[in-house]
C-alpha cells in the first residue's frame, strides 16, 4: 500500500506513513549496535491477511536477520568467511526455526525468486534452510570492522537492494543479513534473530517500510489463514 493510498484512506495513517517515509528516504546514522527503543520498528502498514495477500501478489523485499545462533561461540576470523568453524553458527533451535519459517511461507503461497545472503555462514544457512538456496553478496556482510568508506559503500549497496523490485512478477526478493547493516540504512534495529522486515521498492528508486514480522508470526499467519478460509 502506497503513501498516496493512505492519504485517501486516513489522515492519521497518512501522518504515520509520512513519518515512516521520512525515516526511510534515507540518512546514514551510526552503525553502532543500539539497545534503545528509538531504533525499534515503526507501526506496521499492513497486518494479517492484508500482509499475506500483498506478499502473495509479490513485488516486495523481505530482509531477514539470521536465525537463532549459538552465542557461546564467537566470530574469530573476519577474513576467511568460507571457514564456518571460526564463526558463530546457527544453533539447533535456529536451524529448526528457519526450516519452520520456510515451510510457513510456502504454505501461505508466498513466492520467492531471488535469495541474497551475507557471506557469513549463519546467514547462508538461514537462507538455505528456509528457501533452499542463497546467492552470496559480499556487501551484505556484517561490517563492524569496516572503515568509513567500506561502511558507506555497503550502505549504498543495501539501499539499492531494498529499492530493487523482484525481477520475476508475482515474487518477492529475500535478503539474509545482520541487524547492523539494516540499522545503518533504515535506523531500525532487528532485535530478534530470525525476524524479518518487509519493504516495498517504489519507482523513484527508493523504498518504503511495510511491516516487521517476528519469527513466530509466520506460523500464526498460517493458522489464521486456515481458520478464516478453511484450508
Amino acid at each position: 500500500m502506497t503513501l498516496s493510498s493512505y492519504r485517501k484512506s486516513s489522515p492519521a495513517l497518512c501522518c504515520i506513513a509520512a513519518l515512516v517515509a521520512g525515516l526511510l528516504l534515507f540518512s546514514l546514522p551510526s552503525v553502532a549496535a543500539p539497545d534503545v527503543s528509538a531504533y525499534d520498528s515503526p507501526p506496521n502498514v499492513l497486518e494479517g491477511h492484508q500482509l499475506v495477500e500483498a506478499l502473495r501478489t509479490g513485488g516486495y523485499v523481505i530482509y531477514f536477520r539470521h536465525g537463532i545462533t549459538d552465542h557461546s561461540i564467537d566470530d574469530k576470523d573476519w577474513e576467511n568467511l568460507a571457514n564456518c568453524k571460526t564463526q558463530r553458527p546457527l544453533s539447533d533451535q535456529g536451524r529448526k526455526q528457519m526450516r519452520g519459517i520456510g515451510e510457513a511461507i510456502k504454505a501461505l503461497g508466498i513466492r520467492v525468486s531471488t535469495v541474497l545472503s551475507s557471506p557469513f555462514c549463519r546467514c547462508i544457512d538461514t537462507a538455505k534452510l528456509a528457501f533452499g538456496r542463497a546467492e552470496i553478496i559480499d556487501d551484505l556482510r556484517q561490517g563492524f570492522v569496516d572503515d568509513k568508506a567500506a561502511t558507506e559503500r555497503r550502505a549504498r549497496a543495501l539501499r539499492k537492494m531494498l529499492a530493487t523490485a523482484p525481477s520475476e512478477p508475482g515474487t518477492n526478493t529475500v535478503l539474509s543479513g545482520h541487524s547492523g547493516n539494516l540499522q545503518a540504512v533504515t535506523g531500525i534495529w532487528l532485535r530478534e534473530e530470525g525476524a524479518a522486515i518487509v519493504f516495498k521498492p517504489v519507482p523513484v528508486g527508493t523504498f518504503t517500510y511495510i511491516a516487521t514480522i517476528p519469527p513466530t508470526r509466520w506460523q500464526e499467519l498460517v493458522r489464521r489463514e486456515k481458520k478464516i478460509f478453511g484450508w
